[in-house]
């Protein structure tokens, strides 16, 4: 079963089976990050809004291919703009300055994570901030990219970048 549908056939219990590690990583993740109100964000596998909800205020893109994206719908708050799309096939009109990609990469088939990589990188702004975290057990590195942290969190590695 690829992920989509994966996400579509659990989305009514997807909270009550996630939320709590994707808090923790999401957390983790804006610590590190520490986005400011006047960034442009965009949130690469948005589940159901979960990053969305812990940065209230912030323009936020939520980009978000299954069914997921319908309980973000109802939870978004202004600023928040729902994308229900593929990454991979999305036209994103500019940069951002943070790009959050929360246990997303293992879900893609291994001859899409270069390309995918590549975009995340090429449409985020010169000194900004790209946070990629992947299940510990998918056996994924990025050491290669040059991040500039590395740090287990629940069962993922998070991986923090600085474009240069």
């Amino acid at each position: 079963m690829d992920s989509v549908k994966y996400y579509d056939s659990i989305a009514n219990s997807y909270e009550a089976l996630y939320r709590r590690e994707q808090e923790a990583k999401i957390r983790t993740a804006i610590s590190l990050v520490k986005p400011r109100n006047s960034d442009r964000i965009l949130d690469v596998g948005a589940g159901s809004g979960i990053t969305e909800e812990m940065l209230p205020g912030f323009h936020i893109t939520a980009l978000e291919p299954s069914n997921l994206i319908d309980l973000l719908v109802r939870k978004a708050k202004k600023g928040v703009t729902p994308v229900k799309e593929e990454f991979l096939g999305w036209d994103s009109k500019g940069a951002f300055d943070v790009i959050f990609c929360i246990t997303v990469l293992q879900d893609l088939k291994e001859n899409d994570r270069d390309q995918f990589l590549r975009k995340i990188f090429d449409i985020c702004k010169p000194g900004g901030k790209i946070a990629i975290s992947v299940l510990t057990r998918s056996g994924i590195k990025l050491d290669y990219r040059n991040p500039l942290i590395v740090r287990e969190v629940e069962n993922d590695v998070l991986y923090i970048f600085k474009k240069a």
